[in-house]
């Protein structure tokens, strides 16, 4: 994924074999990773993504949107790209996206168990996943980062993945273009939450914007990623990270601010400031 010219696409080197600078982590999956909140925390959130709401990308951001991608390929099982909306040119243009913000806990039911059926009680709850993603500098060892993954909460049912696979997984190495010291200095350990809840199609605001030959089709992508949300978990909020779309594939959207709220139209701001002038 490109995100930044001056530096060279990261890529993946599937049998490196060298020693790995471990870094920190949390071995043992704890509760304490999902925030226990209020009840009102579980009620449906608007946001909004907005062109001219973001951050310049960073070497950092590209990291994780890295970490990310690599993942991503793992549970797929097929090459898959992050588009940055840079490299479709869409930070040129003007757009939206709505989205809702699903819950960071599971909503406890009022239902005792006698309401329950049997095959909900015997079903055995989604597990968190580590992945272990050993990143190569320019030069010298690799330095291992941990990228957490969480089902999240809205939705009744979590995806097979997390019933099958192993709690913690070892990935390929993850090649960069960055230097040692530069690495050393970087976040080690990001927790995501994996969300299939939206729309297959959910990019369409954006297809007018993209050049045509930057679509790729639904027949080239994989069923898997369309309606795909991954969203960061961090400092108890949920912010989008990834979408994933039947015509445009992946879209790292993780340097653009939400905003809570529904936007006023140009038509309403219009009239209120008609309503304004009238007052004066």
């Amino acid at each position: 994924m490109l995100f930044i010219e001056a530096l060279n696409r990261a890529s993946t080197q599937p049998n490196e074999k060298k020693l790995i600078a471990r870094a920190k982590y949390r071995s043992v999956i704890s509760h304490k990773d999902s925030v226990d909140l209020s009840s009102a925390a579980h009620q449906v959130k608007e946001i909004h993504l907005d062109s001219q709401a973001k951050i310049p990308l960073t070497a950092a951001t590209s990291i994780f949107a890295n970490l990310i991608e690599h993942v991503l390929n793992h549970l797929i099982n097929s090459n898959v790209h992050l588009h940055s909306p840079e490299e479709l040119n869409l930070e040129t243009k003007e757009w939206k996206l709505f989205l809702q913000v699903p819950p960071l806990t599971k909503q406890k039911s009022n239902k005792s168990d006698e309401y329950v059926t049997p095959e909900v009680l015997q079903h055995p709850p989604a597990k968190q996943l580590i992945f272990h993603i050993p990143v190569k500098p320019s030069y010298g060892i690799p330095i291992e980062m941990t990228v957490l993954l969480s089902h999240h909460h809205g939705s009744p049912t979590a995806p097979s993945i997390f019933h099958t696979l192993s709690t913690e997984s070892w990935l390929p190495v993850l090649r960069t273009p960055y230097s040692p010291d530069f690495l050393e200095q970087q976040v080690t350990h990001h927790h995501i939450l994996l969300d299939q809840d939206g729309e297959p199609d959910q990019l369409s605001p954006l297809y007018v914007h993209i050049n045509q030959s930057k679509i790729m089709g639904e027949n080239m992508l994989s069923p898997q990623v369309f309606g795909l949300r991954i969203w960061r978990s961090k400092n108890n909020t949920l912010t989008p990270v990834v979408l994933g779309d039947k015509q445009v594939g992946l879209l790292f959207v993780g340097h653009y601010k939400p905003i809570e709220g529904t936007p006023i139209s140009e038509d309403e701001k219009a009239r209120q400031a008609s309503n304004l002038y009238t007052k004066a």
